[in-house]
């Protein structure tokens, strides 16, 4: 049976569908397998008193969540600085493109995480960058 103008559009709506759903999938399996590999080294220093705790996948995000078991995030986001911290982790979060793990993620649609929280799990700031966004590896 030939092809009708009709069902045409119809065929690419689907394909394009299937493949939206492909991409998901192996964003999603590259955030598993990257969310696996990470947490085998966790809890882990981050900087100070600041623990790497836990990583965890959220949609296509891959969050880090990084603890200050002494900080209090309610009374720190009124001190002078805190937006400079905020820029200052912000510039940081180029160093997780260079994780092995992180590595598998490039070519996806995946977003890369830092949630600060305190001891009471009160958020701090969280800084995002997307895995396309990561700068390419030295030549």
């Amino acid at each position: 049976m030939p092809m009708t103008k009709r069902r045409y559009p119809a065929l690419l709506v689907l394909l394009a569908s299937l493949s939206a759903m492909t991409g998901c999938q192996d964003t999603r399996r590259a955030l598993q397998q990257a969310r696996d590999t990470l947490a085998r080294t966790l809890p882990a220093p981050y900087f100070e008193d600041l623990v790497t705790e836990s990583v965890s996948v959220e949609g296509n995000r891959l969050v880090l969540l990084v603890r200050s078991p002494t900080g209090d995030a309610d009374k720190t986001r009124q001190v002078p600085g805190f937006d400079a911290l905020r820029q200052s982790e912000q510039q940081q979060m180029a160093s997780l493109c260079a994780l092995p793990a992180v590595q598998s993620l490039l070519g996806t649609d995946a977003v890369l995480v830092r949630r600060f929280v305190d001891r009471h799990d009160t958020l701090f700031f969280e800084t995002e960058l997307p895995v396309s966004e990561c700068p390419a590896p030295p030549a």
